[in-house]
């Protein structure tokens, strides 16, 4: 039996010898390893921070003690030392484990967090409640890339109320970090940063030396003053491949399929677009492979700007790129887009601005919980003026709307979702602003379904199968332009009964705004049925589980055409 079965909370480290401690660290990687293999989630990140943990939970007095973690997606080695071991086994599965904290989920977990460069200013808050034990913050070399922390920073040297900063420098965020923040990161010595805010600071800590770690936490508990412990690690230590391709490896997916990612199909096209225009830029928020971005980088790397994770100025930087006469493209996961808003708004819409949002993840995302889903970016989208909102169905789609985007004159975002193309259909009308297609037409039926999204075409297209097996034969449209609307549509099938099917929530959706055009336009009786997201937070479950949870999978889709008359 090993040790790691015995481990029900951070109390139970501290009657281990430093030996057992580091035998405990070779199962923990084994456990997350196997795991991840397993059911995927996030490998390099957890991999890297495993004695860092254990030291972490050896020294402090959880739950007494609060830990939390920026980002969160190094959390799993916590999990397993804090009474989750025997559940690891269902890590981001249906009801199963988060892959981030989950305040519901453990008296352990201190705060949710997904998004990054969010702790300093969660202890900010902690510390002022006045609570009774230690506040730690753990966060990465990347978060400090972050104007958030910087924030957290300015208000941390008003504060007389001690806090511990456990800066882990793996330089890495997701990508290679980038910036000055990163170099200066690298030149500095012991006593020479941070001292501005008012904190000490201690560096060159070895984050895999578990008695080192032991000393300078134990030190730092001791410490009357803030402090921040510049620890050094290695991102996917323990396992060959993940130390040599960190990047590659800090999200890991045990499916593969024979078709490309949406992300790979928008980076490809993008590049080749760039080929023949030389105003083209592409952005990234510290995530360039997740966007699929390389291949940019690679082939036009003076045109490729990487502003580590800060979404709001990637996006206000990109108004200025557009001020001088540049077609910026931005590719921005659509839950990180949200960090952005009023730069979107402010910045580019209400001067309506040549700016291109690549909204990846958009819709609903498997596995990573509240946290990561891409299902408000419509709802918020549509209320900014002079915004285009598209989704196309498949590759050749996306493609297409890049060339339209081109040409285009003010904001666009083009939304698509995580992982790979499913289906291509042999239908592709020419992009017009505003217009859709029609998939499947029968003007005999009383029944239309305006589906926008690949995931909700391909929902769509399924229980049309299913339904055509029982004699019944709805029309269905590709509403590939969420705003504007397909006006002469809309007026064509007004007296039928409509159906609309998104991956949003339904709170400023695509349905809502079907549902002001009639309003709007005079047009009442209209038979209206919008099925989305109510107002309720995604858990962790695959796409699959949460589409049914949600009435949203074919045979949903199906069972509910067969109601209507």
């Amino acid at each position: 039996m090993g040790l790691l079965e015995n481990i029900n909370s951070p109390k139970d480290l501290k009657s281990l010898s430093v030996e057992e401690l580091y035998s405990l660290a070779q199962e923990l990687r084994d456990v997350i390893i196997n795991t991840v293999f397993k059911n995927g989630g996030h490998l390099a990140s957890n991999l890297g921070v495993i004695e860092l943990t254990i030291a972490i939970e050896y020294v402090f007095n959880l739950p007494k003690d609060k830990l939390i973690f920026d980002v969160g997606h190094q959390c799993y080695a916590h999990k397993l030392l804090t009474g989750r071991y025997k559940d690891f086994s269902t890590l981001r599965q249906t009801n199963g484990i988060a892959g981030f904290p989950r305040i519901e989920e453990s008296i352990y977990d201190t705060a949710t967090t997904g998004h990054a460069s969010t702790a300093l200013s969660i202890a900010c808050g902690l510390v002022r409640s006045n609570p009774e034990g230690n506040i730690i913050s753990l966060i990465g070399d990347g978060s400090l890339t972050g104007g958030l922390s910087y924030e957290a920073l300015n208000d941390m040297a008003t504060l007389r109320q001690k806090q511990i900063i456990i800066l882990n420098d793996n330089d890495m965020s997701i990508s290679k970090t980038v910036g000055y923040i990163s170099r200066y990161l690298n030149g500095v010595h012991s006593g020479d940063a941070f001292g501005e805010y008012g904190l000490n600071y201690l560096d060159n800590i070895d984050g895999h030396n578990i008695e080192e770690l032991i000393n300078a936490l134990t030190y730092a508990k001791n410490s009357k003053r803030s402090i921040v412990l510049h620890v050094r690690t290695i991102k996917g230590k323990g396992l060959t491949e993940a130390e040599i391709d960190p990047e590659g490896y800090h999200g890991y997916s045990p499916k593969h399929w024979d078709k490309p990612s949406f992300s790979k199909i928008m980076g490809a096209k993008l590049a080749k677009m760039a080929n023949q225009n030389k105003d083209i830029f592409a952005i990234t928020a510290a995530m360039e492979e997740g966007t699929g971005l390389e291949i940019f980088e690679k082939t036009h790397k003076n045109r490729f700007i990487d502003v580590g994770i800060c979404e709001a100025h990637a996006a206000t930087m990109a108004s200025g790129l557009a001020l001088g006469g540049k077609k910026p493209y931005f590719a921005v996961y659509s839950t990180f887009m949200q960090r952005a808003f009023d730069s979107i708004l402010h910045d580019i819409c209400l001067s309506n601005l040549d700016v291109t949002f690549c909204v990846d993840r958009a819709g609903i995302v498997s596995g990573d919980g509240e946290t990561h889903q891409g299902i408000y970016d419509v709802s918020f989208l549509r209320l900014m003026p002079n915004m285009v909102i598209a989704s196309p169905k498949d590759s050749i789609e996306l493609e297409n709307l890049l060339d339209f985007s081109l040409a285009h004159k003010g904001p666009m975002a083009i939304r698509y979702p995580k992982g790979n193309i499913r289906i291509e259909y042999s239908i592709h009308e020419p992009i017009q602003l505003g217009k859709w297609e029609y998939l499947n037409r029968n003007d005999d039926s009383n029944i239309v379904i305006l589906a926008t999204g690949a995931t909700c075409v391909s929902v769509a297209s399924h229980a049309l199968e299913f339904l055509k097996e029982e004699g019944i034969n709805p029309t269905l449209i590709n509403a590939r332009f969420v705003k504007p609307l397909d006006s002469e549509i809309l007026n064509e099938i007004k007296g039928k009964t409509i159906v609309t099917l998104e991956d949003n929530v339904l709170s400023g959706s695509f349905g809502s705004a079907v549902a002001e055009y009639y309003v709007e336009n005079n047009i009442y009786g209209v038979k209206l049925h919008m099925l989305g997201i109510n107002d309720k937070i995604l858990k962790t479950a695959s796409q699959p589980d949460l589409l049914k949870d949600n009435g949203l999978d074919s045979y949903s889709v199906r069972d509910f055409i067969k109601t209507l008359k």
